[in-house]
């Protein structure tokens, strides 16, 4: 196998030699944001998608769904290392804001 990265070489040999095979492709644009005090790392995840009965590694096309129940969802997902500034937790502080977990490859295995 011929691909740039050493990493994706690695991986495709250990797929060969592991007998490993992808389950799901899970595809979606990511927004990312980071502040520096307390290391926050906020991120916006929309248009999450998943791929139907995609067994190969590297295809160049797929097919894929919408995964979320509601058109338009766009999942916020905040991380931290030390402490959450209050800054942060002030903007949290809103009315629309559902707190739950969520996984994104949960979701995409429902379809694939």
């Amino acid at each position: 196998m011929t691909h740039p990265s050493d990493l994706v070489r690695e991986l495709y040999c250990k797929m060969g030699s592991q007998q490993l095979n992808p389950k799901v492709l899970v595809s979606y644009i990511r927004e990312p944001y980071v502040y520096a005090a307390g290391n926050v790392r906020v991120t916006f995840d929309s248009h999450i998608r998943s791929t139907l009965f995609h067994r190969s590694f590297l295809e160049e096309r797929v097919s894929d769904i919408d995964v979320a129940d509601k058109p338009g969802t766009i999942i916020l997902e905040i991380k931290f290392d030390a402490f959450l500034p209050d800054v942060i937790q002030d903007l949290l502080k809103t009315e629309n804001i559902r707190q739950q977990a969520y996984s994104k490859y949960e979701a995409c295995r429902r379809f694939g």
